[in-house]
């Protein structure tokens, strides 16, 4: 990947202007990678605008920059566009059209399942893009700091579950030791990402847990939210992070599937254990992700997805 580090180097710096996106319903990784790349291209010389398509979740909004991103093009072209965190153009969204923005498109991810959709594809296996944008900044000898190190720790957190799950390594922990350096206070973010819960999202998670489903062979769990549902807790999007995860934990589950009705379409988040790849299952309904933590949206009824999903999930676990 050094030789496409320098690529990539070598064309920022023939660049003035840079668009960096992240997917759609963004999570910390997206946000705090996206954020952090657009630091390290100011620092090169660039003018640099972040985009995306959805709106920013409240969790996030302490971030260095975070009140600059937009959902709205800016006039005007570009000299390049960089993503982060987006395993397919689909995941930036329906609303931009990436080749009409520049010429050049770099993706920079950490998905397995990435599409090598890029004109560069920066693209490896770590435990979050957060990882690889350090790593560029690094190969760039592009100094780190605080409001970088912020961002990054961030995003690494959250797609590492606090250092918890399978795809923290070594690199990781180094890594965070050189954002500690920076100045990043673990605490402070660390409170504001999982010690901070809106009294919507406890509504909205009783709600949905009240609900809760199990296999007859306790291996499979799964949980539902419904529009009227989130209305009536006044829950947003952000509300809901967690809820997978709780099935996850219950002892002697496999695999947690947490469906959510949104204006015709159902998102699906799926989470394992040990055994069973998700992002295989994911894909048999046009989505994707990780091993352990997958996701895809579907149109349909609610009751119905939830059927044909959880028959595909007993068929595989």
């Amino acid at each position: 990947m050094i030789k496409t580090a320098e690529q990539i180097k070598e064309l920022l710096k023939k660049s003035s202007r840079a668009i960096i996106c992240a997917h759609v319903d963004p999570d910390g990784d997206a946000i705090g990678s996206m954020l952090a790349l657009g630091m390290v291209c100011n620092k090169l010389g660039l003018e640099t605008v972040y985009y995306c398509a959805d709106n920013l979740p409240k969790i996030y909004r302490f971030l260095p920059h975070a009140g600059e991103i937009t959902r709205e093009l800016p006039d005007g072209q570009f000299d390049v566009v960089l993503t982060v965190d987006s395993s397919d153009l689909s995941r930036i969204g329906n609303k931009i059209d990436l080749r009409k923005l520049a010429k050049v498109v770099v993706n920079i991810d950490h998905h397995p399942d990435n599409t090598h959709f890029g004109d560069i594809n920066y693209v490896q296996k770590a435990s979050s893009a957060a990882e690889l944008v350090f790593d560029l900044a690094q190969a760039w000898l592009v100094g780190l700091d605080k409001a970088m190190a912020d961002c990054l720790y961030t995003a690494m957190i959250t797609d590492t579950g606090n250092f918890r799950y399978e795809n923290t390594t070594i690199k990781t922990f180094q890594i965070a030791g050189e954002l500690l350096k920076a100045g990043v206070s673990t605490h402070e973010i660390s409170t504001k990402i999982y010690d901070t819960k809106t009294l919507p999202s406890i509504k909205i998670s009783a709600r949905a847990l009240a609900g809760l489903q199990i296999s007859p062979d306790k291996k499979i769990a799964w949980a539902y939210v419904t529009e009227e549902m989130m209305r009536e807790t006044k829950a947003e999007g952000e509300d809901l992070i967690g809820i997978v995860d709780r099935l996850r934990s219950i002892e002697g589950v496999e695999v947690a599937v947490f469906f959510r009705e949104k204006a015709g379409e159902i998102k699906i988040n799926f989470r394992s254990k040990e055994r069973v790849n998700v992002c295989e299952l994911a894909k048999r309904f046009q989505g994707g992700g990780h091993f352990k933590a997958a996701g895809a949206v579907v149109k349909g009824e609610l009751i119905k997805v939830i059927d044909q999903v959880i028959g595909e999930t007993t068929r595989v676990v």
